[in-house]
């Protein structure tokens, strides 16, 4: 995706850290990459005319076929602990699909003085 889409989404975050986890804000803008195919895919959804979907059935998705690519190139980081956080992220970056997934209060929250939600 674009340099701009890149810059939305971690503005998007740093204007409403109190959404996310510390670890992910610390986490989003080396992995930008994984945020930018967890979109991708969720767009896909979008477009088969899904209007509630799994988040955690898209990480599953990308740890697959992070897992099929090219011997030698790594497989991508993908930390359960932030499978809500991106999909909190997709609804800020795609307020018109703001309903694809469930928000449920995030058990990391539970962690942080004063809760993300």
């Amino acid at each position: 995706m674009s340099d701009l889409f890149t810059h939305r989404a971690t503005t998007m975050v740093a204007a409403n850290a109190d959404h996310f986890t510390a670890e992910f804000v610390a986490y989003l803008p080396g992995n930008l990459h994984v945020y930018d195919a967890f979109e991708e895919e969720a767009l896909h959804v979008v477009a088969k005319g899904f209007k509630h979907y799994s988040a955690r059935t898209i990480i599953e998705a990308l740890r697959h076929h992070s897992a099929l690519q090219d011997v030698g190139c790594g497989h991508w980081k993908l930390n359960d602990w932030h499978t809500p956080y991106f999909a909190r992220l997709f609804a800020l970056v795609n307020p018109a699909n703001e309903g694809l997934f469930e928000f449920r209060h995030a058990k990391a929250a539970r962690r942080m003085p004063g809760g993300a939600h």
